[in-house]
């Protein structure tokens, strides 16, 4: 089964392919990922549509596959965990069979927040939180370092971030 066959049998949207977009599409695209839990009332008057218009927008963006999913923003620290980092992974080139596995295998671990796939020097990166240094110094050592598919690991230590907030502007011109 493919991961698009597998997810839509999971509930989720089947990606029809692209769509045409218009300036309301993308004011509604920017407005969820302000916000993922606005109602559709306010939508709809953000948006300046009938309400039943904002919904079935939304329901033939997530039928097309662009929005696929609402998703809560933890903050780390406040589970335990606030120390985040970006740890950069190289896989040995005779082990590249093993990449999609490997990757599959750490985003299950309780640190890891997401798993990136990369073009360039390296194959993947890791953002994780742990509770201390000590627990990421294991995580990297244990959880990665002593796999026999890793390569080499560089590790980076987030300070701070900020999260995107204008995405989308560009397109609501249109």
């Amino acid at each position: 089964m493919t991961k698009d066959a597998t997810h839509h049998a999971q509930g989720g949207p089947r990606n029809k392919g692209p769509r045409q977009l218009d300036a309301t599409d993308h004011q509604i695209i920017r407005l969820l990922m302000e916000n993922g839990r606005m109602s559709n009332a306010a939508l709809a008057a953000a948006t300046k549509t009938a309400e039943s218009t904002s919904h079935a927008r939304v329901q033939a963006l997530r039928e097309a596959g662009v929005i696929s999913g609402i998703h809560a923003e933890v903050d780390t620290t406040a589970i335990g965990r606030p120390l985040q980092a970006l740890i950069f992974v190289r896989i040995h080139p005779g082990s590249r069979e093993e990449l999609q596995p490997e990757t599959e295998r750490l985003a299950k671990l309780p640190a890891v927040l997401n798993v990136f796939f990369l073009g360039g020097h390296y194959d993947f990166v890791l953002w994780v939180a742990a509770s201390n240094p000590t627990e990421l110094r294991a995580f990297v050592l244990h959880d990665l370092s002593e796999h026999r598919a890793v390569a080499s690991t560089e590790t980076s230590v987030i300070l701070d971030h900020r999260r995107g907030t204008n995405f989308n502007a560009q397109f609501e011109q249109d």
